[in-house]
């Protein structure tokens, strides 16, 4: 078994592990009842949020990181095509593996230079890492903890830092993650009302969004079980252990897994012109 599959098997091993010691304390039987009765309504409007989200808003987040690294303006057909790619390589291998064959593929087919592709993606993923540390920190303030302001001019700062050496794209890349995990938060919203569960604003804003970044270290697949795992245990109290398991294997489906599934559609013709 080469390196990568003993990762990915490890990656997998290690989400099942966690949702086994999260699933064992919980019952079962109202857990499979809620996700019976999860109203359609919702989560069809979360499924519209997380493909806008995943698609259009991710496009444009690429295009404003690419230009603050000095690539090429890029067709947004391109940067679409390619987010599309990139998504089903995500959900499939890793989310290493995904932004280094976007930075490829960006390479290969539209004459990018690949340390500015590969510098771009990682300005991106420390964008929308500080996007939803505003948006925790936001949710701190109105939960009532005074730190919450500090730790917003902080993250502030850091992007007009980012600004002052890349320039304006930073600023657009940043705004579009705000609205991103803006975005994520409302699906995750959505999966809750669609079980019939309510999380009061300030938890939800200042909780979720850590779990989110928490999910992003790559110990579990698609952070599969480590998301869930902090979101019965940072929004213990707000909503049953149960419906909080439900909400976040339902957005696990609906923003990790379904743009996944959509990106194999581009997925062939990605992989050959990346590799080819």
């Amino acid at each position: 078994m080469t390196r990568k599959r003993w990762a990915l098997a490890l990656s997998l091993a290690i989400s099942a592990a966690l949702l086994w010691l999260v699933v064992r304390g919980l019952d079962v039987g109202h857990l499979f009842a809620l996700l019976a009765r999860a109203r359609v309504a919702p989560l069809l409007a979360a499924v519209v949020v997380a493909l806008a989200v995943n698609g259009p808003l991710s496009a444009w987040a690429l295009q404003a990181a690419l230009a603050a690294h000095g690539v090429a303006p890029l067709p947004y057909r391109a940067a679409f095509e390619a987010t599309l790619g990139h998504l089903a390589l995500h959900a499939g291998a890793s989310a290493a593996v995904g932004k280094s064959a976007r930075a490829v593929y960006l390479a290969r087919c539209h004459g990018a230079d690949v340390a500015g592709a590969l510098g771009a993606e990682v300005s991106l993923l420390g964008l929308k890492l500080l996007a939803l540390v505003v948006l925790a920190s936001a949710g701190a303030l109105l939960s009532g903890h005074e730190w919450g302001a500090g730790s917003v001019v902080l993250s502030l700062a850091l992007v007009a830092v980012w600004m002052k050496c890349r320039g304006s794209g930073v600023v657009r890349a940043f705004s579009l993650a705000l609205v991103m995990g803006l975005g994520q938060l409302v699906v995750f919203a959505l999966a809750l009302s669609a079980l019939g569960a309510v999380v009061p604003v300030a938890p939800l804003l200042f909780w979720f969004p850590l779990c989110l970044v928490g999910a992003k270290i790559p110990l579990s697949a698609m952070g599969l079980g480590l998301r869930e795992s902090l979101v019965v245990l940072l929004l213990r109290g707000s909503a049953s252990p149960e419906a909080l398991l439900a909400a976040s294997l339902s957005f696990t489906a609906i923003e990790q897994v379904l743009p996944g599934l959509l990106g194999l559609l581009c997925a062939p013709r990605f992989v050959h012109k990346t590799l080819g």
